[in-house]
């Protein structure tokens, strides 16, 4: 094989890569980077509008699929969304339109008053690994860095 596989679907898919990586005939930073951008996947990325000041709570654009129990993550923060109330804001208010516009997450944790972006977990799996499958092979390819 010559360069790195354009697409990787399934677990084996991975794990064959870091056989080649163990190998030498992968670069481990190539792999690493696929598997950043496939756990990406498993969340939905939410613009932050404003954090509450006790960080506990976030208003984001509307999400529609925004629910209690959902796992969050906001730079190195993990935890779960514990109430999600939607929204209009001011302007439509004001204007009399109608629908939600923002959804406001209360979470578990407290996240940075700086933060821009919290991702709200959508699936468990993606291309049938686990948050632990990905860890694991995180922590495998380190020792090739």
């Amino acid at each position: 094989m010559k360069g790195f596989p354009k697409t990787l679907k399934t677990k084996d898919d991975y794990y064959n890569c870091l056989a080649l990586v163990a190998a030498g005939e992968l670069a481990a930073a190539d792999l690493l980077a696929k598997i950043n951008s496939l756990e990406k996947q498993r969340y939905i990325q939410c613009a932050i509008v404003s954090v509450a000041a006790e960080k506990k709570a976030v208003t984001v654009y509307y999400c529609d699929e925004a629910a209690a129990g959902m796992a969050f993550v906001s730079g190195d923060v993990a935890g779960t969304v514990t109430a999600v109330t939607h929204t209009q804001s001011d302007e439509q208010q004001a204007t009399g339109e109608t629908g939600n516009d923002r959804t406001v997450l209360t979470l578990s944790k407290n996240i940075a008053a700086d933060s821009t972006v919290i991702g709200l977990e959508k699936a468990a799996t993606v291309a049938g690994m686990t948050a632990d499958d990905i860890t694991a092979l995180k922590g495998v390819l380190k020792q090739y860095e």
